[in-house]
């Protein structure tokens, strides 16, 4: 059987099994999902997507997988997620399946939990509620985005240059396999306490990278290196992946991912690192963190092209993205957004 052959097979198995090859868990009517929005439209649909109702942190037993009858098509999303440069990264033996730029699992970022699933961590960027998340409302393209959408950014951002994976493949339909057994059980449209990262105090000052260098030494270069080159698997292990993820070099994400933000990182690193900490029982205080990803940041990593074209309405820009373009002829305002101060204590963006 080709390659083809099997996934026009698997597909139709898919599709007379029920499985939804397209979820929309939130009413966005009147808007269409690739609908441009106008300011007043992104601000309506922020306000419809906060006042959700707040669902309990739950995870679904990883035992019943095997009995599910997508029980395939889900373990293949795990592997996926878990081992992105083996499956789907550039050494890929299979050209027409080296989606991902660069040698990072996506569980790199959205960290396993208890149940070593990846995405299944307390604010550790976790899968459990994405399929109640969307369609809604993305500021980085001013447009009603899909899960789809959301995958294939992280493709283009956190996976290097990656390259999108095609709505009816494979690869995208068993990413959402998975997600969509990690989402039954819970109500649509429902937002879950425990997802995306913890709001904090952030410092209001600016970085400390030199602080930030001796956090680093002390706290992360054991698991990350000292270049912040990342730590191989094993090479008997099989896996091409990485056992501690790079956060500089060429296999680290690119200037354009969320991660390269300081406000984010310091949000992900206070609550996930180092290895072992949880959003409950944090080991750096949030000015460490906060110290740490600015110097992370300032390590050399791939430069996303067309940064310029992100976030077209200045409404709707983090205040902590460093595009030169938007900061035309002030280098002070340009400094203050790779660093700080952020003019803000209190954060309340969730994405």
């Amino acid at each position: 059987m080709t390659c083809k052959t099997r996934f026009k097979s698997v597909l139709f198995m898919i599709l007379a099994s029920g499985f939804p090859l397209g979820v929309s868990a939130i009413d966005v009517s009147p808007y269409q999902p690739g609908q441009s929005l106008t300011t007043g439209q992104a601000l309506e649909l922020k306000k419809r997507f906060k006042n959700r109702p707040m669902g309990v942190w739950r995870v679904n037993d990883s035992s019943n997988i095997d009995t599910h009858k997508n029980a395939k098509l889900i373990r293949y999303g795990i592997q996926i997620l878990d081992h992105t440069a083996d499956t789907i990264g550039p050494n890929v033996s299979e050209p027409q399946k080296r989606f991902s730029g660069n040698n990072l699992s996506c569980s790199n970022c959205h960290l396993k939990g208890p149940s070593g699933l990846p995405g299944t961590k307390y604010y550790g960027i976790p899968f459990v509620n994405v399929m109640n998340d969307y369609p809604n409302f993305r500021a980085r393209s001013m447009k009603v985005g899909t899960i789809v959408d959301r995958v294939n950014g992280c493709m283009s951002r956190s996976m290097g240059d990656g390259k999108p994976l095609p709505e009816n493949s494979l690869e995208m339909q068993a990413v959402l396999a998975y997600f969509n057994w990690l989402a039954e059980g819970t109500a649509t449209n429902q937002a879950m306490v425990g997802v995306g990262l913890p709001v904090i105090d952030i410092p209001n000052r600016k970085v400390s990278l030199h602080n930030g260098k001796r956090v680093y030494k002390s706290q992360c270069a054991q698991c990350h290196g000292e270049s912040g080159l990342g730590v191989k698997e094993a090479a008997s292990n099989r896996h091409s992946g990485y056992l501690f993820p790079p956060i500089a070099g060429r296999d680290s994400y690119n200037n354009g991912a969320g991660m390269s933000r300081v406000i984010k990182a310091t949000r992900f690193i206070y609550a996930n690192m180092p290895f072992g900490a949880t959003a409950n029982a944090t080991v750096l205080s949030i000015d460490q963190a906060y110290d740490v990803a600015g110097y992370i940041n300032s390590l050399k990593r791939p430069e996303r092209a067309d940064r310029d074209k992100d976030f077209p309405n200045p409404r709707f820009r983090p205040i902590d993205y460093p595009v030169p373009s938007y900061f035309i002829d002030d280098a002070t305002k340009l400094e203050q957004a790779k660093y700080g101060p952020f003019r803000t204590s209190r954060l309340q963006e969730k994405k």
